[in-house]
């Protein structure tokens, strides 16, 4: 039966990861961050927007995925930089913590 830690994706115990291997790991959730949050912003935007009538359910979720595929492809290419900032605060912290280790 495999470990909560080896289902999550992270190492098991007494494992030693890869600091560059931790620092790909915090850029992607740094970036999976920076998108979920962008989604949220489209979709709060696209609700403030006064329509004549409510959209049928398929064109709803339509836009829901458009405007998710929005913000993956802008938090991948960097363009709000929420993610690299994210990354750069959050770096120094992985560092430190091998130091410690080591």
């Amino acid at each position: 039966m495999p470990s909560i830690h080896t289902i999550t994706g992270m190492p098991a115990p007494g494992h030693r990861e890869d600091v560059e291997a931790q620092k790909k790991r915090l850029h992607e959730a740094c970036t999976d961050f920076e998108s979920l949050l962008t989604a949220q912003l489209v979709k709060s935007m696209r609700a403030s927007v006064m329509r004549d009538e409510e959209p049928e359910h398929a064109m709803g979720v339509y836009e829901s995925m458009m405007d998710e595929g929005l913000a993956q492809v802008w938090s991948r290419e960097g363009s709000l930089g929420l993610a690299q900032w994210l990354y750069h605060s959050l770096e120094p912290l992985l560092v430190k913590k091998e130091e410690a280790e080591g």
